[in-house]
């Protein structure tokens, strides 16, 4: 399989994974992930407002007919996880977002 065809099939497979991966734990709310959202300033219980968008936008991606809008939505949505994250200062979370971030766009530009 050529490497571009691996990588417009693999991508939006991979992210749609890591965002069903990172929402289905966000939305379980360990403590680290409640305790997250309260220093990043969001209200209580918005953990699960947060994971059930990111497994419904990694729904999105995963399905063929839905990639684009998915990873659009994936876009928006780790622009916002970016913005709190510089915001908020915490340098530690921003690399992994800052990676999805760049596959989110790479993943609507190789959907028509």
């Amino acid at each position: 399989m050529p490497v571009i065809k691996l990588i417009t099939v693999g991508l939006p497979i991979a992210l749609g994974v890591v965002m069903i991966g990172i929402g289905g734990i966000n939305f379980a709310g360990p403590s680290l992930a409640r305790e997250n959202f309260a220093l990043w300033g969001y209200p209580a219980g918005f953990h699960r407002v947060a994971g059930s968008l990111g497994v419904v936008i990694g729904l999105l991606v995963v399905i063929p007919v839905t990639a684009r809008v998915g990873a659009i939505g994936s876009t928006i949505f780790m622009l916002v996880a970016v913005a709190t994250l510089i915001r908020t200062r915490d340098w530690g979370h921003l690399p992994g977002a800052a990676v999805l971030t760049a596959a989110s766009l790479a993943a609507i530009t190789i959907h028509p």
